[in-house]
């Protein structure tokens, strides 16, 4: 195994059964990460957060988990944005995670889904994931890392990163096949939870080199029903 390789998971978004089969074809790695997004359009997030957890991947924050999170914090001090924070989040596929934690889509079940995810101990994970990891010659956030960035952007930019001299890998925009930009960047959000592919790639974190693109096909086991 080697010591300089890693893998980094594209945006999962609940897709547990693709998930599993991406992930059997990881070998040769020290440590897997991700991109972040693990939760909501899909069907199976609690699975997917837990998967996580047992085989010690390490995702970076996402915009949806920090929309999860705003919206269950903000349920709790009845503030007046709440209402606004869980529609939004509704409509950005959070209703099939709370689906997943306590088989409910009914919106006045939203405090019950809070209390669940955080009784699971996942919220606290999710809160809790940095918003990138680095390395000698690699960055990986959720979306691209851009000039006078911040906590809002390195989770909601669209934009071509900020050239760093080190490899960026992200997610959060989908495509039908990685973009790679040698010694620049690489989005490899293949839009698995919209029927395409989930991708990982093999890169070595000392030389910022891909050196493998794995995939596996959008299971439909994981179909929202």
């Amino acid at each position: 195994m080697s010591s300089d390789k890693i893998a980094v998971i594209g945006d999962i978004h609940g897709c547990y059964n693709t998930l599993l089969g991406l992930y059997n074809k990881i070998k040769d790695t020290e440590e897997i990460f991700s991109v972040g997004d693990l939760i909501d359009r899909g069907r199976y997030s609690k699975e997917v957060v837990q998967f996580c957890i047992n085989q010690n991947i390490k995702p970076v924050k996402g915009n949806h988990e920090d929309m999860m999170i705003k919206a269950v914090e903000r349920s709790e001090k009845m503030l007046g944005v709440f209402y606004k924070d869980k529609i939004r989040y509704y409509h950005n596929g959070g209703i099939e995670t709370q689906n997943s934690y306590i088989n409910s889509k009914v919106h006045s079940d939203f405090k019950k889904f809070g209390a669940e995810i955080k009784s699971s101990g996942h919220f606290d994970y999710l809160k809790n994931l940095p918003f990138k990891y680095e390395f000698n010659k690699v960055i990986i956030s959720h979306a691209g890392i851009v000039k006078d960035g911040n906590d809002i952007t390195i989770l909601w930019n669209r934009q071509t990163p900020l050239f760093t001299n080190k490899l960026q890998v992200f997610g959060h925009t989908p495509l039908q096949e990685i973009i790679y930009e040698p010694n620049f960047y690489a989005n490899i959000d293949t839009g698995c939870v919209y029927k395409n592919i989930l991708t990982a790639i093999i890169i070595n974190k000392n030389t910022g080199k891909l050196e493998e693109i794995i995939q596996e096909n959008f299971n439909d086991l994981d179909l929202v029903l």
